[in-house]
C-alpha cells in the first residue's frame, strides 16, 4: 500500500518537470524548422540571382523567388545585393571589366531573409525573436 502512495507522489512531483521539458523541446524544434525555412527562402532568392548577370541585378526577382519558396512564413523581409571580387584576391572591387588586372572578376549575389519567430509556450524566451538567414552564391557568367 505504501509503495503505491510513494509512486503516486513521485509521479505528481515529476509530471510538471516532464511537461516543461517537453514544451521546451517542442519550441526548440519549431525554431530549428523556422530557421531552415528562412534559409531555404534565402537560397532560392540567391539561386535566382546567380543565374546570369541580368538576374544578379534584379532585386525584385530575387525577392519574389525567396517569398514564393516560403509562402507560409509571413511577414518576412528580403534584402538582396550583388558585388564583385577578384578571384584569389581579398575584398570587393568595382564591377567593371578591367577591375581585376591579375585575375578574373567574379560576381556574387547575397540574399538575406528575416522573419520573427513566435514561441508557442513563452517558457524560456518571453519575446518574439527576429531571425535572419543569408545565402551567398557566385553568378554564372
Amino acid at each position: 500500500m505504501r509503495a503505491r502512495g510513494q509512486a503516486l507522489v513521485e509521479m505528481a512531483l515529476l509530471t510538471p518537470l516532464l511537461l516543461l521539458l517537453m514544451a521546451g523541446a517542442i519550441d526548440v524544434g519549431r525554431l530549428a524548422h523556422y530557421d531552415a525555412m528562412l534559409a531555404s527562402g534565402a537560397r532560392a532568392g540567391a539561386q535566382y540571382g546567380s543565374l546570369n548577370l541580368i538576374t544578379a541585378d534584379n532585386a525584385a526577382g530575387m525577392t519574389a523567388a525567396a517569398v514564393n519558396d516560403i509562402p507560409s512564413l509571413t511577414p518576412i523581409t528580403v534584402a538582396s545585393s550583388s558585388y564583385c571580387a577578384c578571384v584569389g584576391g581579398s575584398g570587393t572591387v568595382t564591377c567593371t571589366a578591367t577591375a581585376c588586372s591579375t585575375s578574373h572578376r567574379a560576381v556574387y549575389v547575397k540574399v538575406s531573409v528575416t522573419g520573427t519567430f513566435h514561441p508557442l509556450f513563452h517558457l524560456f524566451v518571453n519575446t518574439q525573436t527576429p531571425r535572419t538567414r543569408t545565402a551567398l552564391l557566385q553568378v554564372g557568367q
